[in-house]
């Protein structure tokens, strides 16, 4: 859901100036390894070439630390990402900031690609208030559960009977 939720916003900001001449990529099947799919995130913006421009790896209850921020450069270390973002579920206080922070310095000054960690929740209230009309947003959402739902096992008929009962008055 945080995925589909994030990629949601992607879809509606991709008019802003920074994504002219980007394309956002399909969502491909969460169960499918990185390796495998050729990914280097969850969600990837490529240029009009189909070199990766920037990318968002989303992590469910895991506490991002430096190991962690060092898998994800091994996954762009080839492409020209400007920015790439790590964010989790879990509560965002519980970063290892420490090491976070000195593994993002070495990639930004070896790659110079931008890393960003940061829970879930605070980056899309961040998004959020990026969007004109919040409504778009719902819509948007709402779309992207229901395609998702008939594309995959990933989603079950309880988040959508949940979702509809929150979308109903």
């Amino acid at each position: 859901l945080p995925v589909i939720a994030i990629y949601s916003i992607y879809q509606l900001l991709m008019s802003a100036p920074r994504y002219h001449d980007k394309h956002l990529l399909p969502l491909k099947s969460h169960t499918t390894s990185d390796s495998k799919s050729m990914s280097i995130g969850d969600i990837e913006i490529v240029d009009q070439n189909g070199v990766f421009f920037e990318a968002v790896e989303i992590k469910h209850n895991i506490r991002i630390h430096r190991s962690m921020v060092e898998d994800a450069f091994e996954k762009f270390r080839a492409a020209p990402v400007v920015r790439y973002y790590l964010l989790t579920t879990a509560e965002p206080n519980l970063i290892d900031q420490e090491g976070v922070q000195e593994a993002i310095n070495l990639i930004f000054n070896q790659h110079g690609c931008e890393v960003i960690v940061n829970g879930i929740m605070p980056s899309l209230k961040y998004y959020l208030r990026l969007l004109p009309d919040l409504s778009a947003f719902i819509e948007t959402y709402t779309q992207n559960l229901f395609l998702e739902y008939q594309a995959s096992s990933d989603l079950k008929q309880i988040h959508i009977d949940q979702w509809t009962r929150l979308l109903t008055p």
